[in-house]
């Protein structure tokens, strides 16, 4: 969420274009970098939300910053979320003209993300705990889903938002999740349902905060990467530790390695890499905590190894 004009403008220093700049060359050096779009790129529409309720958030971000995604590397961007139609059709179709503009591909339920990488064709399916369209709440037809694409291409990424929201969520149970009184899914029922039917990588977000990762028949779930860019809002505690996770599979979607690289959200300098690494001790911890038989391994670089020690 880069920044909002409702309901009143809150934007980064020299219109957001530094936002990125402490971290883009670790984004720009992946074959494919993904990324959740927390609410719309628009200059159009009218609020679908009562913010006056208290703890009710609507974000409005200028369609421009389209570019600074771009100009990031990001190559999809997620729209399955609880904030994509805070401005109603009109800010879903403005934030849909903005990133095609700058060819960005973006997941919905209408839309996959659909890529060939080295001659690999990968689909990115998006899910979400609405109870409509692909929902993690139906795992039954969240398998159909993944099942029927799991023939058509090489790799199938499923992306996730889900779970319950701020530092009362860090662990993942295996049970079925609220927030506010809404459900928020059993998330680690889906995602092993999901890799049952043919998914390679399972991507979580929503939480806000980071959570654990396992490795379930050899394929990586990170169960939520927390917040990453979330400007002036909920910078406190956890909720502020901003992971980039680097992974890479082999051509069947089998994890290989990965390095979680910890970045952190100054209120004051913005998106910067944490020196203490802190967004990774922590994913480190919980995985060991949450998921004590199948956690992967991580070292306190944040290198990150399905089996054996790592270095």
């Amino acid at each position: 969420m880069m920044g909002t004009t409702y309901p009143e403008i809150r934007l980064p220093p020299n219109d957001g274009k530094d936002i990125f700049s402490n971290i883009s060359e670790i984004l720009k050096i992946s074959d494919l970098t993904l990324g959740n779009l927390e609410g719309p790129l628009t200059d159009l529409g009218e609020c679908t939300k009562k913010i006056e309720k208290g703890k009710v958030y609507a974000f409005k971000t200028p369609p421009h910053y389209a570019e600074y995604l771009f100009n990031a590397g990001f190559d999809f961007v997620n729209l399955k979320n609880n904030h994509i139609n805070d401005f109603g059709p009109e800010g879903l179709i403005s934030t849909i003209n903005a990133l095609e503009k700058f060819e960005i591909k973006y997941g919905n339920d209408e839309n996959n993300g659909e890529f060939t990488i080295r001659n690999i064709d990968i689909c990115i399916i998006s899910f979400s705990q609405a109870c409509w369209g692909n929902s993690i709440l139906e795992i039954a037809r969240a398998q159909r889903i993944v099942a029927e694409k799991a023939q058509e291409y090489d790799i199938v990424i499923v992306s996730f938002h889900g779970g319950g929201e701020g530092i009362n969520y860090l662990h993942t149970r295996d049970t079925m999740e609220y927030f506010m009184d809404s459900p928020r899914g059993n998330v680690v029922q889906f995602a092993h349902a999901v890799i049952d039917s043919g998914a390679d990588l399972v991507w979580g977000h929503g939480p806000h905060v980071p959570r654990a990762m396992e490795i379930y028949k050899s394929r990586l779930i990170a169960y939520s990467l927390g917040n990453f860019f979330t400007y002036n809002f909920n910078l406190a505690d956890e909720r502020g530790y901003a992971p980039i996770l680097k992974i890479a599979i082999d051509s069947t979607g089998a994890f290989i390695e990965g390095q979680i690289f910890s970045a952190i959200q100054n209120p004051q300098a913005g998106l910067e890499i944490d020196s203490l690494n802190r967004a990774t001790q922590l994913i480190k911890k919980l995985s060991l905590e949450d998921f004590p038989e199948t956690a992967p391994f991580i070292n306190k670089e944040g290198k990150i190894l399905s089996k054996g020690i790592p270095k």
